[in-house]
């Protein structure tokens, strides 16, 4: 945990826990684990504080050139982080090797390294047809469907334990937006998924 990381809406720093670790964790690994045997979240863990990040060189005028940032709390992104380690140990036999982001042992130069590659082949080729797609989904963290997310999980085979916690996570979720250090009511949010959460990257391979 990094000390310098924003806080989430209980304002409890990193630390708090690296403090009081030995007197912390027996609890909140009773609560973790509780969570993987009903699905049931702590409600503070559903709350979140977003603020908005202007993207580089754009019109600062439009909502969609900013990236919400959710600041969520430690003892949430404790159970996030050791579920997304356990995640990427199943994906990294699952997910095809030309998915190069976010899992152990593939860089995203590896991309580049085979982008050169097809360029030099089809320059010696030079009679192959061929077209390269670049795609990119926009919003693909604020856009994803929840459901969509359980049935992805449940295709993988990831074990009913784990699903769970997953699903607990994305059952009910609700923040605040900060703006001008001022805050927001709250308001419920129905789909996508959180930018400051250790999982997300790992579910949209």
């Amino acid at each position: 945990m990094k000390a310098e990381k924003a806080l989430g809406p209980d304002g409890l720093p990193a630390k708090y826990y690296k403090t009081l670790i030995n007197q912390i964790s027996p609890v909140l690994g009773e609560v973790m684990n509780n969570i993987l045997r009903e699905g049931k979240i702590p409600n503070t863990w559903k709350e979140a504080y977003v603020i908005l990040i202007p993207k580089k060189e754009v019109d600062t005028m439009e909502v969609k050139n900013y990236r919400p940032i959710s600041l969520l709390n430690n003892d949430y992104k404790l159970f996030a982080d050791i579920m997304a380690e356990r995640l990427k140990k199943v994906l990294i036999n699952k997910i095809h090797g030309d998915q190069t982001g976010f899992l152990p042992g593939r860089q995203s130069r590896d991309n580049v390294r085979n982008l050169i590659d097809i360029i030099e082949y089809l320059d010696m080729k030079i009679d192959r047809k061929a077209a390269l797609v670049f795609i990119d989904a926009e919003k693909a963290f604020d856009n994803v469907s929840w459901n969509f997310l359980k049935k992805a999980l449940e295709r993988m085979g990831i074990g009913e334990k784990f699903r769970r916690g997953i699903e607990a996570i994305y059952k009910e979720q609700k923040a605040k937006l900060v703006i001008n250090n001022n805050t927001t009511e709250y308001f419920n949010i129905y789909k996508g998924t959180r930018q400051g959460c250790p999982c997300p990257p790992y579910y949209l391979l």
